[in-house]
This record gives structure tokens, sequence and C-alpha cells, in this order.
């Protein structure tokens, strides 16, 4: 008997999408809806303080410890304070960090450039990396 309504709901299920689902799939795969969806995923932050700084991570082993290695480098010509955020997901767990880093103008030299270490338990997976910076 149970099987008999599943086959039935699984029935009107199917029916309702092949009916409704239509309209649903033209208005998703309309050009005007995936342009408003770009819209939203790509909108960065343009700030002039975060246009000046360009970051980048990368996965390091060293003396027998694997770390996630946060650099960032300003390339203007005023000091900015960035905050941090970095979330690597490994094959052995979660790591999460944040911190502070002070930038020194581009012509400081290497004082516009500064890392952040983090130590997880394996030297690879993914990275999600945020920095939001401002004037100081």
């Amino acid at each position: 008997m149970t099987t008999v309504v599943r086959c039935l709901a699984g029935a009107a299920c199917a029916a309702a999408l092949l009916i409704g689902g239509g309209t649903l799939a033209a208005n998703w795969l309309s050009p005007a809806s995936a342009a408003s969806e770009q819209a939203v995923k790509a909108e960065p932050d343009t700030s002039p303080e975060n246009q000046c700084v360009a970051g980048s991570g990368r996965f390091k082993a060293e003396d027998k410890h694997a770390y996630f290695i946060v650099a960032l480098e300003n390339s203007c010509e005023q000091r900015v304070k960035c905050e941090v955020n970095a979330r690597i997901r490994t094959a052995r767990g979660n790591t999460k960090g944040h911190t502070t880093l002070v930038l020194a103008a581009k012509s400081a030299g290497a004082e516009a450039r500064k890392s952040y270490s983090l130590r997880v338990k394996v030297a690879g997976g993914k990275a999600q990396i945020a920095h939001d910076c401002t004037a100081f």
C-alpha cells in the first residue's frame, strides 16, 4: 500500500514539474536572470584601499609542520590597515584565522609587504581568504 502511495506521489511531483517547471526553467535560463545573478556574485569591494592591496595565499611545509601563508602587498602611497580572515579546509579538518596587518606605503619597500602564517594540519586543501583594508 505504501509503495502505491509513494509511486502516485512521485508521479504527481513529476507532473507538477513538467507542467509548472517549464516556466521555472525558462526563467532560470533566461539571460536577464543570469545577468542579475552575475551582478550579485561580482560585487567586489571597490574602495581605494582595497584596490591598492594585492593578496595571495599558499601552503608551505617547513620544519615538520604545515602552514598556510597569506601575503599582502600595498601598491599605493598611503599606509593601510588590513583585517585578514582565512578559513582553510584540509583532509584533517578545518582551521580559521584572523589578524590585522599594517602595510606601509609602496615607497617603504619591504614594509609594504607583510604575511600572516596560519598553522594547519596538512599542507594542502582549500582556502578562503578575505581582507578588508582602510587608510591608516
